[in-house]
């Protein structure tokens, strides 16, 4: 598949079919994710690769934490909404109502809320969950380095074939991560990412979010 044809045609998975996808198949994505770039060659990811039985247990603790209202606690927290600029806000809302209004929920109740939320702690039923690690002690620029890693995993899966989704969801209670994975303490847990094959019969994986035009993000001096 070409690189610019991946980038345009990936999109978001938000329901996956039980198949599981093949170990063989999870190598060579995060091989050729492994060739990403990072500061000074450092190379700063640890990646835990979670399925089968292990990841059922972690996905009915998570459910059964999302059915008693437990809120999650992340070990790396983004800006509140609070705090970001109102362009930002509204891409959000927009974001909220076009994918609710697919699904025929009410943009503005709470139905689609609770089910985004009981999707991301069932981690979408994907058959296959990442988590993507580095040392504590490491800056900005490590995690910077993650969201290349990230992007090369989403791009590797899409040209075998396989859907993905990055979602904090995956990431919300630590402790039982670590729990299940001995995760050592040295290291903090960034960010999840969900595999498996789409499933093509649920309407929310033809969900496709918009972007601002190319004439709003980019300035061109001298050209």
């Amino acid at each position: 598949m070409d690189v610019i044809e991946a980038i345009i045609e990936r999109r978001s998975i938000r329901s996956f079919t039980s198949n599981p996808v093949p170990k063989e198949t999870l190598i060579k994505i995060l091989e050729a994710a492994n060739q990403a770039p990072s500061s000074s060659n450092t190379q700063p990811w640890e990646i835990f690769v979670v399925g089968g039985r292990v990841l059922e247990r972690i996905r009915q603790a998570y459910l059964e934490r999302f059915k008693n209202d437990v809120p999650g606690k992340p070990e790396v927290r983004g800006t509140g909404r609070e705090q970001l600029p109102a362009g930002m806000v509204e891409c959000m809302n927009q974001f909220r109502i076009e994918r609710f209004k697919l699904e025929g929920l009410d943009p503005q109740g709470q139905e689609g809320v609770r089910l985004s939320a009981e999707r991301g702690s069932g981690f979408f039923g994907a058959p296959a969950v990442l988590l993507l690690c580095m040392n504590r002690a490491l800056s900005l620029f490590s995690t910077y380095d993650l969201g290349l890693l990230s992007q090369n995993i989403l791009l590797a899966a899409q040209n075998l074939g396989i859907g993905s989704i990055i979602a904090g969801a995956i990431v919300a209670h630590p402790d039982i991560l670590r729990k299940e994975l001995a995760i050592p303490d040295e290291l903090v847990i960034v960010e999840g990412i969900a595999l498996g094959y789409p499933d093509k019969k649920s309407i929310v994986n033809t969900f496709r979010s918009s972007r601002r035009p190319i004439q709003e993000v980019v300035t061109f001096k001298g050209l």
